[in-house]
């Protein structure tokens, strides 16, 4: 076949064996690997063109952590076997088009990810991998498919626009309903943002990308006026606090001059909490009642 030609996927399997169903399909009569990409779908939210690479995301499915065994060790293993990877776009029905062999980059053959439990934004990510391919003398840029960033050696830093919603998050199911807590933390940061303008504060959002990961990761909050980072939990909850303070930890150290930390809550910590973020020099801010919001200042003594 020729890039671009089509076929029947089960007369694909008639003629070269494999696994009739799934991403990820060994021929057992011939030295191929048949790749099955399906533009739009949630098990191929990853996939895509990076105008060198060809990102395709890893089989497995449910809320189990995907892993290097499998359909992905024989992916990840292709050269070691002495196998091409034959990659397919679904393009209607169960009609696929050919879109070239391709191999496993061998400098950096896939990169960790977090992906959503279908079904329940509220279940923890689990890990997922993309495998980043690289297209063989003779194959044609692929066509048809989305296109998507590339891994960098660089950290990449974006502003975004105020506008947006801030949950969902990048990188989280698109068009699923937001959990309260989420909903809680969409007004807040509305509410905050719009407070501190009105104050005549700069606030901007960012998005983060570090060296060697896929996916951006969202900076709620930066108030330029005070150097001010800010993240938000949707609940006081302690779980949802630690979340709140890890991210800022995480994201503190992209920005120059390095920022001060704020977690913005709904409502009071509890003591032990607020504790907590006192000793390392987190502030805490809620609303007050009044349209304003309450201040609970970190030690600057703290370790």
């Amino acid at each position: 076949m020729q890039p671009g030609e089509t076929i029947a996927r089960p007369d694909l399997h008639a003629l070269i064996g494999g696994r009739p169903n799934g991403r990820i399909s060994p021929s057992k009569t011939s030295p191929a690997i048949c790749l099955f990409t399906r533009p739009g779908a949630h098990e191929s939210q990853h996939d895509g063109w990076t105008g060198e690479h060809f990102h395709f995301q890893g089989e497995g499915q449910g809320d189990r952590e995907q892993l290097i065994k499998g359909g992905n060790r024989v992916l990840a293993e292709h050269a070691l076997s002495k196998r091409t990877l034959r990659l397919f776009a679904t393009a209607s029905g169960t009609v696929v088009r050919y879109l070239g062999a391709y191999r496993v980059d061998p400098g950096l053959p896939y990169v960790q990810v977090s992906l959503p439990v279908i079904g329940d934004p509220t279940h923890p990510f689990r890990t997922g991998y993309v495998f980043r391919l690289l297209p063989e003398t003779g194959t044609p840029a692929p066509t048809g498919v989305p296109t998507v960033e590339p891994v960098t050696s660089d950290t990449i830093v974006r502003e975004r626009d105020l506008a947006i919603p801030f949950r969902p998050r990048p990188g989280d199911a698109h068009g699923r309903n937001l959990t309260s807590i989420e909903s809680t933390a969409e007004r807040l940061l509305r509410d905050y943002s719009a407070h501190l303008m009105q104050a005549g504060h700069d606030v901007r959002r960012y998005t983060v990308t570090p060296a060697h990961e896929l996916l951006p990761l969202p900076v709620d909050l930066l108030d330029r006026t005070t150097n001010e980072l800010v993240a938000c939990a949707g609940s006081v909850a302690r779980t949802h606090m630690l979340a709140a303070f890890g991210e800022l930890l995480d994201m503190r150290r992209f920005f120059n001059p390095t920022p001060h930390r704020v977690m913005l809550l709904p409502s009071a910590p509890r003591p032990d909490l607020a504790d907590l973020c006192a000793r390392y020099d987190t502030a805490t801010t809620w609303p007050d009642g009044e349209g304003g919001f309450t201040r609970a200042w970190a030690d600057e003594e703290a370790n």
